[in-house]
């Protein structure tokens, strides 16, 4: 064999390895421990795993709407990167450079290299738009949406792989374990997939596919729910991650779409998604005779069921749409490998052989990710933040409270930043004196109403030698005054906790305003001493 052709695939592998590389560094850029601080949700899933790893558990000693998947996740992170956020940072990256990975072989095997690298470049601009700081329990997911779809076509092939069909139960639990709304991919997929064997009457594949993936399914539900049961958590498990997600996506915040909303936020990706599906519907005469025919049923099922299933409560949190990411990735390189059919294909490049070079298409997409990562500054925020890791004594970002916090407070003392922001807790290093992270809950469940009598309980019998007030415009402030002004302005809750006037009558009572640093107002206990 010729050197050259040796080392091709060894060269292209490189250069793709470094591409899928800057990209994912690219998006995380917003990520950056050393340059961002923590988001809200960031915070929550930060802080539990901290208590996890200290040996707490969730649903017990910190309680959180999610199921259990992100917690753990956490928690491992935070022991891979000693306590700092660079540990959840670096799980990121290799989750988001193995969903590229997966996504553009998916892309390359359907319909070649230059429709992947677009597809790739699609899916991971409306991403930008939509991982909003990161660690969010759509993100991680992404990589077995993808490898959900690189099994349906294996399985197009071979309907009776045992550990295709298993894997394909596997992917759809994990994904349920993180957030139930997640797995609308490997939902559809099953679903399409196991259709098609009944079509074809293939009794005898359809029963060994039912089987194994069903035995997917079921063994990490089975695990999850045994781990819970011997702690006798699983009914806690339950409300928290089914019962109260029930009520609290029936509860309805604002009357926006969320295919406005989606589009909104996704940016260019979803109209050039939109484009694509169009096609496909315009192509439908000619893709009924596709091999790939249950593949292309799964993008005109699944992403109508993303697009509900994303933000049923209509939120309009910008990260629920990262769900639809997989099919905008799929529907922007089939739209743009028609393109390619009906237009380029009629130019005349291929007089240049420079561009059909099997390295060309990486090196250029290499050499494009470079300048924009270089050009939009986040190079430069990377340089920062490992001179900040490396020099300095605060090796990550951390917000002035969480300093001032940790400055006026002994370890082991309890603070309570209100309202429900365990991302200074966690960045403090001191604890939240409840187990209920959210008060005031404000979706009307009897879930709720247990919960914010705990979180009362909790404070008076752990009491808070601080409390921060952190300002949110829709949470009742800690100053009378204040509170008279958000409910002249509107904002101000229609159905609070029927305990919330006794709460700020206590905390009125106990403690006393010490500082304003940023704004937010500090308060003291009563005769703590402060170190």
């Amino acid at each position: 064999m010729p050197k050259s052709a040796a080392t091709h695939p060894t060269r292209q592998l490189i250069l793709l390895g470094l591409l899928f590389a800057f990209l994912a560094l690219t998006v995380l850029a917003q990520a950056n421990p050393g340059t961002e601080l923590p988001n809200r949700d960031y915070g929550f899933y930060a802080y539990i795993g901290k208590q996890i790893a200290k040996g707490y558990l969730p649903y017990e000693d910190v309680w959180e709407s999610k199921p259990p998947a992100i917690f753990y996740l956490n928690a491992f992170a935070l022991r891979l990167g000693r306590g700092l956020r660079w540990g959840i940072w670096l799980v990121e990256f290799g989750f988001l450079f193995a969903a590229i990975t997966a996504s553009y072989l998916l892309l390359k095997r359907l319909w070649g290299i230059a429709p992947a690298f677009f597809g790739v470049f699609v899916w991971l601009w409306g991403m930008d738009f939509t991982l909003q700081g990161g660690n969010f329990t759509e993100e991680y997911p992404l990589t077995f949406h993808f490898l959900a779809l690189i099994l349906l076509l294996e399985l197009i092939q071979n309907p009776k792989h045992r550990l295709f069909n298993l894997t394909l139960g596997l992917l759809l639990s994990i994904s349920l374990l993180f957030r139930p709304n997640n797995a609308v991919v490997e939902a559809v997929t099953i679903l399409v997939f196991g259709a098609s064997l009944l079509w074809k009457r293939d009794w005898q594949a359809f029963f060994t596919a039912v089987f194994w993936v069903t035995l997917g399914i079921v063994l990490p539900l089975a695990i999850a729910s045994a781990y819970f049961a011997y702690h006798g958590l699983f009914q806690a498990m339950l409300e928290a991650s089914i019962f109260y997600n029930l009520t609290y996506s029936a509860t309805e915040l604002t009357a926006t779409s969320p295919l406005k909303v989606g589009f909104e936020f996704l940016n260019l990706a979803a109209w050039i998604g939109l484009i694509g599906y169009l096609l496909v519907i315009a192509k439908l005469k000619d893709i009924l005779r596709s091999p790939f025919l249950p593949l292309f049923l799964v993008l005109l099922l699944g992403t109508p069921a993303a697009v509900f299933l994303s933000d049923p409560a209509k939120r309009n949190y910008g990260h629920y749409f990262m769900n639809w990411l997989p099919f905008i990735a799929l529907l922007s390189a089939f739209a743009f490998r028609t393109f390619q059919e009906k237009i380029l294909s009629k130019k005349s490049i291929r007089s240049s052989s420079l561009i059909f070079h099997p390295s060309f298409p990486a090196l250029l997409s290499l050499l494009i990710a470079l300048a924009f990562f270089t050009l939009s500054g986040r190079a430069a925020a990377y340089l920062k933040a490992l001179d900040r890791l490396f020099t300095s004594p605060e090796r990550e970002l951390r917000s002035p409270i969480a300093i001032y916090v940790e400055n006026h407070t002994n370890p082991g003392e309890f603070v309570l930043f209100w309202a429900t922001h365990p991302s200074e807790n966690f960045m403090s290093h001191r604890d939240a004196p409840y187990s209920t992270l959210f008060y005031p809950m404000l979706v009307d469940s009897e879930i709720s109403d247990r919960l914010n009598a705990d979180f009362f309980e909790d404070i008076q019998r752990n009491k808070p030698v601080l409390v921060v007030d952190m300002g949110r415009l829709t949470i009742p402030s800690l100053d009378p005054v204040k509170r008279e002004e958000q409910k002249a302005m509107g904002v101000y809750p229609t159905r609070p906790p029927d305990n919330l006037d006794e709460v700020l009558r206590y905390i009125e009572e106990n403690y006393y305003l010490e500082a304003v640093i940023k704004d937010k107002p500090v308060y003291r206990l009563y005769g703590s001493v402060e170190p």
